[in-house]
């Protein structure tokens, strides 16, 4: 195999959320697909069953426990747990206690996962969404949607019910970031980090970002960008929950940018798909020229597309044909011909999903090896995980700069 450098990424499908007015909700999926948890692929999540229930059972316990040290440091009181059967698995004909007087039923939690404050309860969809997330996203999957909705827990034990919604969620993700280093750093006794299943979990957070266009000013209900998640959620895991508490007396920026006319809401947002690849380039060699002096911008010319399905035409890359599995869904820059390919499908299906943004953050990070390869990066020539690292760091500077 030639020098290949690959970007792999998740292919996720962005969800409105929605929640009955009073929970605190992470997630609603307009999709009326119920799982069938005996058909899922062979080296995913496991299936419903003993591995599920044991997940559930192990994520409870660990988050409680981590509570119970970290809330008296953060807020000089003991943690009060939440009862056993306050933690409630919703279903059709289990009845859900009233949450701040109001009616609660299973169409409330259905594709659902919500903490009521005041009431402190959380219920989550027993049969839809943890089961479905557990299969497509992994076993920590569950433990993180659990996590951020005991930051709202959290939160209403800290006398924070009563604040906006974006900023309460947001500072959940940021909690759950915090129980999320706990448990990389090895302190917690019931779950375990495993290869790959960290970045299947923030695929599954991610998949309950708000919609582009969504204004925080304007969206009572709001719950973050993408951006905006994403770092809450790493500001806890590189700065512990004291990062998170002074959230409403200093908040985090907020990325969430409201469509500017009718055009704009019309089109999500988004440039002409056509359109996309030759602007990110120019973006990109307009940010790397500023970045690396020694950088040589690159032409439309140099970037391809291919389609993976199509077997008698698979990319070359250093005189060597790339096989479906190495190319497939992906996007690389090939460091012996100095060139980029696409997998064009799946890059309609990341326009078509999550818009132009998304396509060019995913070029983004091929155009960052190339910049390593100019660094001569330590490991660049191997996809060392330094150099991958690298690569996203880069890449995250690329997005900070658009944003800026």
């Amino acid at each position: 195999m030639r020098r290949l450098a690959i970007l792999v990424m998740a292919v996720i499908g962005v969800t409105a959320l929605a929640a009955p007015a009073a929970p605190a909700a992470i997630a609603q999926s307009d999709s009326g697909d119920e799982p069938t948890l005996d058909d899922a692929p062979s080296g995913r999540a496991p299936k419903r069953g003993e591995d599920y229930r044991g997940t559930l059972k192990d994520a409870i316990a660990d988050i409680q426990a981590y509570w119970t040290e970290q809330f008296p440091e953060l807020y000089g009181s003991d943690y009060e747990p939440i009862p056993a059967n306050r933690i409630i698995a919703a279903k059709p004909r289990v009845k859900l206690p009233k949450c701040q007087g109001q009616t609660v039923t299973y169409g409330d939690a259905e594709n659902n996962a919500f903490y009521c404050y005041k009431s402190n309860f959380i219920a989550y969809d027993d049969v839809g969404l943890f089961p479905r997330i557990h299969r497509d996203f992994g076993g920590l999957a569950v433990p993180l949607v659990l996590a951020h909705e005991w930051g709202h827990a959290i939160e209403d034990r800290a006398g924070n019910a009563d604040q906006r919604t974006i900023l309460k969620e947001l500072q959940a993700d940021c909690f759950a970031g915090s129980w999320l280093k706990h448990v990389a750093d090895g302190d917690s006794k019931r779950v375990k980090l495993k290869d790959g299943n960290l970045d299947a979990a923030l695929a599954a957070l991610l998949n309950f970002a708000d919609e582009p266009g969504t204004s925080e000013e304007t969206e009572p209900g709001a719950h973050g960008s993408g951006f905006d998640r994403v770092s809450a959620l790493q500001q806890g895991f590189d700065d512990g929950a004291e990062a998170c508490a002074p959230y409403y007396d200093t908040p985090p920026t907020i990325v969430e940018i409201p469509f500017s006319d009718e055009q704009d809401a019309a089109t999500g947002g988004n440039a002409p798909a056509e359109k996309v690849i030759p602007v990110g380039v120019d973006l990109l060699n307009d940010f790397y020229t500023q970045v690396e002096p020694a950088y040589v911008p690159k032409t439309i010319d140099d970037v391809y597309a291919f389609d993976a399905d199509d077997e008698d035409n698979l990319p070359v890359c250093g005189g060597t044909e790339q096989d479906k599995e190495t190319v497939d869904n992906r996007l690389f820059y090939c460091i012996d011909d100095g060139n980029f390919g696409f997998d064009e499908p799946y890059v309609q299906h990341v326009y078509d999903d999550i818009g132009d943004f998304g396509v060019v953050t995913l070029l983004a990070n091929p155009f960052a090896t190339y910049v390593q390869t100019i660094q001569q990066f330590p490991g660049v020539d191997e996809n060392a995980d330094n150099a991958v690292l690298g690569a996203d760091c880069y890449t995250g500077g690329f997005a900070a700069a658009m944003f800026n």
